[in-house]
């Protein structure tokens, strides 16, 4: 899948500090916090997720793999929710 590059203008600021919080905590990028955000508003399907993570983790990414992902979002979801 082709990555495509945004600039994003105007970020409130309680909304870059939720992200950079996120990221800070979570130990990855703000650009993949950013990603996992839209693509969670988005409700890509588990191939799209695939594909967008193939560039990243490389292709063949199994079920378990997805689930464990999908699970670890939703727990740092919760937790940064709880710290707001």
């Amino acid at each position: 899948m082709k990555a495509i590059q945004y600039t994003i203008r105007s970020v409130p600021e309680p909304v870059d500090r939720y992200l950079r919080k996120r990221a800070r905590q979570s130990g990855k990028s703000l650009n993949q916090i950013i990603i996992e955000e839209l693509s969670g508003k988005a409700a890509l399907p588990t191939t799209a997720v695939q594909d967008a993570l193939a560039w990243f983790i490389g292709s063949g990414i199994d079920d378990a793999t997805l689930q464990a992902l999908d699970e670890d979002d939703k727990a740092q979801k919760d937790l940064v929710a709880k710290e707001l």
